[in-house]
């Protein structure tokens, strides 16, 4: 499909980014998009593609407006990689095929087309190689750009904006990868449009056409080996044998009165034969609907636009941030339905208003499974990494052998409630740290998916949390399984009773950690915010205080600790064997008073039931009531994390 893109202008914060800029891109050639750093490559590619909104100009696919629904043929390939680290580079591709290639299309044929693209980009070598971060090897700098147009080109796009494929990349790799891309885009007819910053001689040969930009104007547009004969011929010769892309970022550099003088000889050359046919048209058009009688002719035609059914504009603009190592100018971008400002025949209107593409490409179902998937695949690593087992089974031993099978005796009843309290809290702050510190790399893939469309937010937030729902509850069951064993606590009903509570206790903080990381989206501020909450819940909780100012006894309804900790010990002391007083009148406890005849004489010792140690901490509320409390707040919570994704943060 033929690209053209007309009197372009955009202002970002004020600041004029994009001044008339204009070009046309071919099927099988390569438009190269180039200039200085801040000239606004990237945002006329973000334009293009539909995620800035333009103030004025027209972006047309074969002729025809650019609309939400035609904007899937367009694919935007993103500078920087971004990728879920723990997945292979297979695994990679084929989720990416599951969820965006339609329901309709035979299973074997999404792998087909996998392979293919596999053996397009000469990945085959490396199918089986984790992406990788910084922490991680994985994949090359190459191979992730590769990895990157990969993903795009699943979708058998007719349209590729590439923005800088070979940055970072050494020489010899971007030459490689921008042959593959030439070759691919003349054998599959692709029209493909390219920023790029420094290319070297034998890469900006392969380019059909240039648009190069200075300060937002178009310094040159046409034919790219013809650029160096329009710098001749304006008095900026280059000297032989010089690279022309050099050459000419530097001349686009220098001085204010040479930068003038290129745009100025760049403007003038639209009033000639070297301009294309195609731009020429539209600013006949342009000119023509100036007038005042075309404006009244403009306005009727628009009004026999909307009587077809079909608003003249549309332009429901979305906020979308994408990822890190976007330039600021591409970083808060929009998707905008296409201003029309040429006029289209009301016949063209009305087909055009019938197509009734699906939204998504395949159905909340098979979106919500594949992801399901992919994200159990990607968490299990980080959940059950190595570090997070040693340090469980750590924890675990010490706090088994501090309370290594504990007496039956009153002085012991304080350490059962010690490990009641930290057993609790130790699983409140492991699972709410680890959602904080996970979503920022996660949050920047999903809104790179969600911005091309890949799936609903709904089918991959239900995904998230069923995926991840086993993964929590394995490291909490063994360490429950040890302490309450090596400790000595209350039989089996009430070890499976403590072990149901502390698993809702990891689910309901594993959501605290999701509203608080989708919040605060600075990660040292989200994890400052989290530990004044948790602290201020432990210190709220009932273990290290209860005698709270009355003025300031509300607090303890607040705290998600107080419900989960008299949850433990309710568990523990009831219905268990009774305990052994002291046998002194220090006791906190009235059967243990020698004078009294309540307490239970066995063998010339003292004891009291253990349902008087809730007596003594004023627990009042039934075990349900508490469970109850949990449960509903767990729910608030989850529900509370994909509203603020939904309508605060979102990512499209």
């Amino acid at each position: 499909m033929e690209l053209i893109f007309h009197n372009v202008n955009l202002s970002i914060n004020k600041k004029k980014i994009l001044h008339n800029v204009a070009g046309i891109a071919k099927p099988g050639e390569m438009l190269a998009v180039m200039g200085p750093s801040g000239s606004g490559k990237t945002t006329l590619l973000s334009t293009i593609a539909g995620r800035l909104a333009r103030e004025t100009g027209d972006v047309l696919l074969n002729g025809q407006p650019v609309d939400k629904r035609m904007r899937r043929k367009i694919c935007y390939v993103l500078q920087s990689d971004i990728f879920f680290a723990n997945l292979t580079l297979k695994e990679t591709l084929v989720y990416t095929a599951l969820l965006r290639l339609p329901d309709s299309m035979p299973h074997k044929d999404k792998m087909a087309r996998v392979d293919e693209i596999v053996e397009s980009l000469d990945m085959r070598k490396c199918l089986n190689t984790l992406i990788g971060n910084v922490w991680q090897r994985g994949l090359s700098g190459g191979e992730k750009k590769r990895a990157n147009i990969a993903c795009e080109l699943l979708t058998n796009p007719t349209i590729m904006l590439l923005d800088e494929p070979t940055s970072g990349l050494d020489s010899s790799t971007a030459y490689s990868l921008m042959t593959s891309m030439k070759e691919y885009t003349e054998s599959h007819n692709k029209t493909v449009v390219t920023t790029i910053h420094q290319p070297s001689s034998q890469i900006f040969h392969m380019f059909d056409r240039l648009l190069l930009l200075c300060e937002g104007h178009v310094a040159y547009f046409g034919d790219a080996h013809k650029v160096v004969d329009f710098f001749d011929s304006i008095g900026l010769p280059c000297t032989p044998h010089y690279n022309p892309a050099d050459f000419m970022l530097e001349k686009v550099k220098e001085s204010e009165e040479i930068q003038n003088l290129i745009i100025e000889n760049a403007d003038a050359r639209r009033q000639t034969d070297q301009w294309p046919k195609e731009l020429k048209k539209l600013d006949h058009k342009l000119a023509l609907t100036s007038t005042p009688a075309a404006d009244s002719f403009t306005k009727t035609a628009e009004e026999k636009v909307e009587q077809n059914g079909r608003p003249a504009t549309n332009g429901d603009l979305v906020e979308m941030k994408l990822g890190n190592n976007i330039r600021h100018d591409s970083q808060i971008i929009r998707n905008a339905d296409s201003e029309i400002s040429i006029l289209i025949p009301d016949e063209m209107a009305v087909k055009y208003n019938k197509q009734k593409d699906q939204r998504w490409p395949t159905s909340w179902w098979t979106q919500y499974q594949v992801l399901t998937r992919r994200n159990f695949t990607q968490s299990k690593a980080r959940i059950w990494s190595k570090i997070n087992l040693v340090q469980s089974v750590i924890i675990a031993s010490v706090v088994g052998l501090l309370w290594f099978q504990l007496p039956r005796t009153e002085d012991t009843v304080s350490d059962r409630l010690g490990v009641i309290f930290f057993t609790y809290v130790y699983w409140s702050f492991v699972p709410m740290f680890d959602a904080i510190t996970s979503f920022p790399e996660e949050r920047v893939v999903i809104n790179k998916e969600r911005s091309s469309g890949a799936y609903r937010l709904s089918a991959y937030y239900c995904a998230k949390m069923t995926s991840e729902l086993p993964l929590i509850l394995v490291l909490p069951t063994g360490f429950t399984i040890l302490v309450f064993w090596m400790a000595g606590l209350n039989g089996v009903v009430g070890f499976f009773g403590m072990w149901a509570t502390i698993m809702l206790t990891s689910i309901l903080t594993q959501g605290i950690g999701f509203v608080i990381g989708m919040t605060v989206l600075d990660l040292k501020l989200s994890i400052s915010t989290a530990a004044i909450f948790m602290l201020s819940s432990m210190l709220a909780g009932g273990y290290y205080t209860r005698n709270i100012p009355f003025w300031l006894d509300w607090i303890k309804y607040l705290s998600f600790i107080n419900y989960c900790y008299h949850t433990g010990v309710i568990l523990e002391f009831t219905g268990a064997e009774p305990f052994s007083c002291l046998g002194n009148h220090t006791t906190a406890y009235a059967d243990c008073l020698h004078d009294n005849n309540l307490g239970l004489n066995l063998n010339g010792t003292l004891y009291f039931k253990s349902e008087a140690v809730l007596e003594q901490m004023g627990i009042t509320w039934p075990l349900w009531l508490y469970v109850l409390v949990i449960a509903v707040a767990t729910i608030i919570v989850r529900l509370t994390a994909y509203l603020i994704l939904r309508f605060i943060r979102k990512p499209h």
